[in-house]
């Protein structure tokens, strides 16, 4: 069941948020032990022991959560010092998607792979008490690219390509399995369609959206999709 509570407020979260409980949503992590959990973890080596040295640097980077990630998918006027309210909307969704994910991690309190394996170099190093399912950052992403897809519908392509890839980083990292990953893709998609049809959200989301079509020299209008 989708569950929306009382709306967030346009600087943050509120302590009475609105709130998709993911738990109900989200398929459990595979469990320890079992024979998902180790593909999980092989998977999460076989990346490891294919990194290159750009990867780790590209995966790093994208240890930000920020909407200007995507800005190699949108050209050179995604800038934030002139995209204030696309800033603004953003961070919310940043703050919203963290609150969210932060109470499925403390249902499910699944270990990260550095935990699970000392065969695991991870390339940062994760909170103690920051477990690993769902992955955070690909919430994030896709959550992100909904919105962002729906802003700017031309490069819709472009902007899941860079979401799949932003989530891909984290197995590059080490902190993160496949499952978490997918885990997120699932949570993103979720919160992003919720977001667009709710209310509060609205006036945040269309004066980001004209900011930023106007700075990308777009019609005012989206095209609607068929």
């Amino acid at each position: 069941m989708l569950l929306i509570g009382q709306p967030a407020l346009a600087d943050g979260v509120s302590p009475n948020r609105a709130s998709i409980e993911l738990p109900n949503l989200l398929p459990p992590p595979p469990a320890a032990g079992s024979a998902a959990a180790r593909q999980d973890l092989q998977a999460v080596l076989a990346v490891q022991r294919s990194r290159t040295t750009d990867e780790q640097s590209a995966a790093k980077a994208d240890m930000e959560r920020s909407i200007f990630r995507f800005a190699d998918t949108l050209g050179p006027a995604m800038q934030a010092a002139t995209l204030p309210k696309t800033a603004a909307f953003f961070e919310r969704v940043a703050d919203f998607d963290k609150a969210e994910v932060k109470d499925a991690k403390l249902y499910w309190r699944r270990p990260r792979p550095p935990v699970t394996s000392d065969q695991v170099h991870p390339l940062s190093k994760e909170k103690p008490d920051d477990w690993s399912y769902p992955s955070g950052h690909a919430t994030f992403g896709y959550t992100t690219a909904i919105l962002l897809a729906n802003m700017v519908p031309e490069k819709r392509t472009e902007i899941f390509a860079r979401a799949d890839q932003y989530a891909q980083h984290r197995v590059v990292m080490g902190v993160h399995f496949p499952s978490d990953v997918e885990a997120g893709r699932l949570a993103g998609t979720v919160i992003g369609a919720q977001l667009l049809q709710q209310a509060d959200w609205q006036a945040d989301y269309q004066a980001a959206c004209a900011e930023l079509r106007a700075a990308l020299q777009l019609p005012q209008s989206p095209p609607q999709t068929p």
